[in-house]
Formats: structure tokens, C-alpha cells, sequence
């Protein structure tokens, strides 16, 4: 646990912050009760990094780093549990670790890297109070419940198979304890400010979250397929089939830890599972199916009495290891050369130049009007806010789609002049879409590694921004 924390820390500062993980530092900068895309404990998470040591992806990353290495000390804790062996508990953790979601996940803090954390302890918890019943541990069923409603928002999946767990064991009396009454009453008052953000912003969090999990009506098998296909890549192919045939096997068991990690490792698999059909279920929404699988399976594989599973999990954990410490070592050292524009590097790379050019340019400009940055996509825009954090210029998202930027942008770009990132990837004709005094091309810049293009930006003003064209 420690070594894969070492490595995590030491390749942390050696690259850019990527989509998700800039939108989130962002939640620290813009502290808040909630935010349209989830609840609000993945900024409070980072607000004490952030407002210590400032922006740098090294301090972003750490809260990430930590709250892994307590995810892989619970699994060994469940495992042990389990196996009665720390020899088999290491090698599950060592599997689990293999992962590459799940190391990404232990890299770059989301609101799942949280969950990861607090699944453990939602399972000792409900173990004990099946076992001893004691109203301390109703307490602290309430609290890990509403930590987990204010890390995100499918946690309440979380909560149907807990009771289904004591409906199976016939402990009605647990369910129906005045103590499970105060359990509950914890984690909602625990949400409040999720409940408060909402109602005070006519509930727009609450209405994205519909529509983004559910998407259209239209069902197709294709999202479904593509979902399932993410999730055997993203996992590594040999962990996947390590998951998986652990869950099959661990269906059967009677032991309480086990039947726990099946109830809620099943019911968030197939939920995502269900939704696929209707949207593309991104890889890392059901991480904990394979947080609470793989080592599971390892476990299974490495007890059988066939030869050929035990060296396929030997292959599988050593693959996937081998693989990751190759991709941690390219990561840091983006040593592999790619053909101009194809690199795997383009979404974190380049964006503090980025933004530090467009400061020089900003600062050019001799107008009396207001300038700020403008960029028509969201994703863009995450990035572009953070690295343009030192430099305190304005940053204005300019799309059709109602999002958190939309909560932050407090004032009107209108009046204002914009100066439009316009990458090889993301760009609008500033001219024939968007009303503007006058429209200028300010420079440009290439970006490039081991001398292979890997983007261009080229920046471009709209005089007295005043609005989209008809």
C-alpha cells in the first residue's frame, strides 16, 4: 500500500490535471454548499490543499493519493476477515492495486475516490450490528451514510442493499429500531447543504443528475456494449475476468462480509448496467463493483486446486502491474514519441502555457473595456479556469448547456472583450457566429513534445462581445 503510494505521489506533479480533476479543484476555489454536478465533499476535500499551497497539481493530487491507500488498508482489513490470512489478504490488495481505473481513481480525486474509501466501513458497520447490535454503531451507520450522500449522489444506492442484508438475515429488529430511526436522521441532516444548494437553485442539481443517468429514452444495446467495453479495458482485461469470476463465486457464499460485497458491489453494477442502455456508462461510475471483486476473485484464484487458475491470476496481477508501471513511467516521462497531433498526452498537456500566453495578451490589449478569456465547450473550460487561476482574469464558458460555469459566471460577458482559445480541437468562427465590434487574431501558439506537435491554440478577440448571431 505504502510503495503504490510512493509511486502515485512521485509521478502526481508530472503532468497536467485533466477534465474532471481541474472542474473539481474549481469546487475548492468556489466553496459552496453544492454544485450542479454533485455534492460537495470532493471540494471540501481539496479546499485545504487548495488554500494552503495554492494551485499545483502535486497538492491536487495528494487528497486522492491518501484516500486510495485507506481504501487498499479496508480491503486488506475485509480480506483478512475473510481469509484468515494476511498472506492472501496482501496479494489481494496487490491485484487490486494492479487496476488502472482504480489507480486513476487513487490519482485524481473524484467524488468515487471517496466511495472507494467509505465502502469498508459501510460493510464492518452493517456486520457488526447483525453481530452485536450496538447503538454506537447505529451512529456510526449515520454518519458513513452521510458522508457518502455528500460525496455523491448514487450513494443512495447504497442504502436498499444494506436493509435487503438484514431482511435475509430476519433482523427485523434492526430494521425497525428506534436506533435505525436515529441513524437516518444523522445522514440527512449530514446532506443538508445538498438539499439547501438545491432549493435555493431551483433544484437544477437534481434535475442534470435525471437526465444525466438516465440520458434519452431511445434505448441501444450499442451504449450498452461500448459501457461493458470501457469497464474490460479500463480495468485491465485480466482484472475484469478476475471481478467477474469472483462475484459468480462469492453469489453462493453464506459468510456476511461476502454476501455485504455482493448486495451492494451487484446492486451498483447492475444499475449501471441498466442505464447503459439508455446512456454510455462511464468506467469509474461502478468502481466498486471491482474495488470489493477483484481482490475477491484473487482470493478465490489463488486457493483453487487447479493449477491453471493460480497462473492465471499470476499472469493477470503481473500484467496488469507490469503494464501500469510502464504507463505511470510514460506518464511522467512522456518519453514515447507520437505522430503530430495523436498524442495521449493533448487534454493535460500545455494548458499552463496556454493560459500563461493568454495573459501576455490580455495585458496587451489596450482597451477600455472589461477582457476576459472565452471558450465555447465545457471541458475547455474546467482547464482553462484553473491554470488561468494565477493570472485572475475572468473566464467565460460560452455553450448551450446548462452547467456549473453557468452557477459561477456571476456577471454578463456582454460589453466585455473576449479573447476565444481556439485549439486544433475545440474552436468556433468567432466572425460568423458571435457579434463583436470587431473580431482580431491576437497569435498563435504550437504545442509540442520531444518536438511532435501536439496541439495549436490560436487566440482570437472579440471586440465588445455582444451576443450570438441569429
Amino acid at each position: 500500500m505504502g510503495i503504490f503510494a510512493l509511486i502515485r505521489l512521485i509521478v502526481a506533479p508530472f503532468f497536467g490535471l485533466g477534465v474532471d480533476e481541474a472542474h473539481y479543484v474549481l469546487y475548492a476555489k468556489y466553496l459552496d454548499w453544492s454544485y450542479l454536478d454533485h455534492p460537495p465533499l470532493v471540494g471540501w476535500l481539496h479546499a485545504p490543499f487548495y488554500y494552503l499551497f495554492g494551485a499545483n497539481e502535486f497538492w491536487a493530487r495528494v487528497p486522492a493519493v491518501l484516500l486510495f491507500a485507506g481504501a487498499s488498508y479496508g480491503c486488506y482489513l475485509f480480506m483478512l476477515r475473510i481469509t484468515q490470512s494476511v498472506r492472501l489478504s496482501l496479494w489481494s490488495v496487490l491485484a487490486l492495486n494492479g487496476s488502472f481505473m482504480l489507480n486513476a481513481l487513487g490519482l485524481m480525486l473524484l467524488p468515487d475516490s471517496i466511495l472507494l474509501l467509505l465502502i469498508f466501513p459501510l460493510i464492518f458497520v452493517a456486520e457488526r450490528l447483525a453481530r452485536d447490535k450496538r447503538p454506537i454503531d447505529f451512529i456510526f451507520l449515520g454518519l458513513i451514510l452521510g458522508f457518502m450522500g455528500l460525496a455523491k449522489y448514487t450513494a443512495i444506492l447504497l442504502v436498499p442493499p444494506l436493509l435487503v442484508f438484514f431482511l435475509l438475515k430476519k433482523r427485523y429488529d434492526i430494521i425497525f429500531s428506534p436506533y435505525m430511526f436515529l441513524a437516518a436522521v444523522i445522514a440527512l441532516i449530514m446532506i443538508i447543504p445538498v438539499f439547501y444548494w438545491n432549493v435555493t437553485h431551483d433544484f437544477i442539481s437534481f434535475r442534470y443528475q435525471g437526465s444525466h443517468v438516465f440520458g434519452s429514452l431511445a434505448s441501444s444495446f450499442k451504449n450498452f456494449f461500448a459501457s461493458l467495453a470501457a469497464q474490460f479495458g479500463a480495468y485491465s482485461p485480466f482484472l475484469f475476468a478476475v471481478a467477474v469470476y469472483g462475484f459468480v463465486r462469492a453469489v453462493r457464499e453464506k459468510n456476511d462480509y461476502l454476501r455485504l460485497a455482493v448486495l451492494f458491489g451487484g446492486t451498483i453494477m447492475v444499475f449501471f448496467l441498466m442505464t447503459s442502455v439508455y446512456e454510455r456508462t462511464l468506467p469509474h461510475w461502478p468502481s466498486i463493483f471491482y474495488l470489493l471483486f477483484i481482490p475477491v476473485g484473487t482470493w478465490y484464484l489463488l486457493t483453487s486446486q487447479k493449477k491453471w487458475q493460480r497462473n492465471f491470476l499470476y499472469i493477470a496481477v503481473g500484467v496488469s502491474l507490469v503494464a501500469l508501471l510502464l504507463a505511470y513511467t510514460v506518464l511522467a516521462g512522456k518519453f514515447i514519441p507520437f505522430p503530430d497531433y495523436k498524442s495521449p498526452f493533448r487534454d493535460i498537456y500545455g494548458y499552463s502555457e496556454m493560459a500563461a500566453r493568454a495573459d501576455e495578451i490580455i495585458r496587451k490589449n489596450a482597451s477600455p473595456r472589461p477582457k476576459a478569456i472565452a471558450v465555447t465547450n465545457w471541458t475547455m473550460g474546467s482547464r482553462v479556469m484553473y491554470y488561468n487561476l494565477p493570472y485572475g482574469h475572468d473566464v467565460f464558458v460560452l455553450d448551450l448547456r446548462q452547467d456549473q460555469f453557468d452557477v459561477w459566471q456571476t456577471r454578463s460577458p456582454l460589453g466585455c472583450d473576449l479573447l476565444f482559445f481556439n485549439t486544433r480541437f475545440e474552436n468556433v468562427d468567432v466572425s460568423r457566429f458571435l457579434k463583436c465590434d470587431r473580431v482580431d487574431v491576437a497569435g498563435e501558439m504550437d504545442i509540442k513534445l520531444r518536438g511532435a506537435y501536439v496541439n495549436r491554440v490560436e487566440y482570437v478577440w472579440c471586440q465588445n462581445y455582444q451576443g450570438v448571431k441569429p
